[in-house]
This record gives structure tokens, sequence and C-alpha cells, in this order.
């Protein structure tokens, strides 16, 4: 049985994307891996009828990526990059409080937080999250590598958007690198629907993209920091 292997890479100066795509037919099995160069990246397998409609749907992804920039690379030449990484700073409202039910204390400051029928998610600076019952009680803690700036929820998942330019999954026991973001989004609010995410950044774009961590289109406003989408 042939196997056949195609390695892309796309790499842009400064702070663009700098990631890989690669493409395996095994027989009827289309193993992708795509993310970041020097990355493990993620996989994703499908499995098609016949060999020949195999090889078919993996040249129609190649020539998509190729349309995208992507270029046939060797892998190892280019080095991984270093995650730029945004400081952000609050203050205390000088506005009047609503009544408080109850207080949780994360230990930094708290921006990614969300509340479903079941619990009270809160995320922090340092990287840790926490489940809280809704009476204040913790449930469950996690930590993650980075500061944490949103949490939402897709069904039955829950994402947390995080400063090292990643989305984990928290609904196991040990958080799961869900989709990798590219190098040029820092990340400042995110939304997701049916696995697709809708994600608003630094400077005040919106990115929708697809369950491959691959972005599928890019709109930029006339002001910075885009801090909230639906």
């Amino acid at each position: 049985m042939t196997t056949n292997l195609t390695y892309l890479e796309l790499s842009e100066a400064g702070e663009g994307s700098h990631k890989f795509y690669e493409v395996k037919v095994d027989g009827v099995d289309v193993p992708i891996r795509y993310g970041r160069i020097g990355d493990q990246g993620r996989i994703q397998n499908t499995s098609y009828d016949t060999p020949e409609k195999a090889q078919k749907e993996a040249e129609k992804k190649i020539k998509s990526k190729l349309k995208k920039g992507y270029e046939p690379s060797v892998m190892g030449e280019r080095k991984k990059r270093p995650v730029t990484r945004r400081q952000t700073t609050s203050t205390a409202s000088k506005y009047k409080k609503a009544p408080t039910l109850w207080q949780f204390k994360s230990g930094s400051s708290a921006f990614g937080i969300f509340i479903d029928e079941e619990a009270c998610w809160v995320g922090n600076q340092q990287g840790n999250v926490y489940k809280l019952n809704h009476q204040g009680e913790i449930i469950n803690q996690y930590q993650l590598p980075d500061g944490v700036k949103c949490i939402v929820a897709d069904e039955k998942w829950i994402y947390a958007g995080c400063d090292d330019g990643n989305i984990y999954d928290l609904s196991r026991k040990i958080p799961y690198l869900a989709y990798e973001i590219d190098d040029n989004i820092d990340i400042y609010w995110l939304d997701i629907f049916g696995g697709i995410l809708g994600v608003s950044d630094a400077n005040g774009a919106v990115v929708k993209i697809d369950a491959e961590s691959e972005s599928q289109w890019t709109r930029l406003s006339k002001g910075k920091g885009g801090w909230m989408i639906r």
C-alpha cells in the first residue's frame, strides 16, 4: 500500500503566521497534522471509501493551502518562534456595586469568567482556572501555561482562551489543547459555536477560525482592543 506525505509551511515576516500543514495519504485514511512550526501540532484523521477518493480529497486540501500562501518545505529547517504576550492592568471601579452574594479571591486579576446552570468558572492572569459551585466553593482547579482572558462554552464543552495563543478544553480532567491560534492573533476574547471560533484581538480584528485551527477570514475594525465578540 502506497503512502504519500506532503509537508507545507506558511511563515510570514515579523509577527505574522508561522505554521505547518502536513497531509498523509495512507490507503483510505488521510491523517492531517497542523500547528505552529516547531510544535507537535494536532492530528485529525478522516477515512474515505476508496484510496482514490482519499487521494482526491487530500489533493483538494493541499491545493487550498497552496492558494493561501503555504509552500512545500523541509521539516525542521525553520525554527519555532516565541509567542508574543501582552500586559494588561486593571483598576477598581469608582461606580456603585451591585449586591454581593459571595466573593472568591483567585489570587490574581480575573478576566475570564463564565457561569452556567452547573457552575461558575474563573480564570486569572496566573493561568489558574477555578470551577466553583453557586455557593462559591471550589469544585475543581486547573493550571494553564499563561494568563486566561476569557472562558466560553459550546454545548457541554468549556473553553479557555490563554495568553500563550491557544484555546484549551476544560471539559476533561486535564486541560486539553483544542485550538492553536495564529501567532499574529493576540486573543482578547472569543466565542464558539459548533466548533467554529470567533476571536477578537488586541488590534480590534475579528477572526473566524475552523476546527482545524485555520483562519477563514479576518475583519479589521476602526478601533483597537476587541474585548467582546458574539
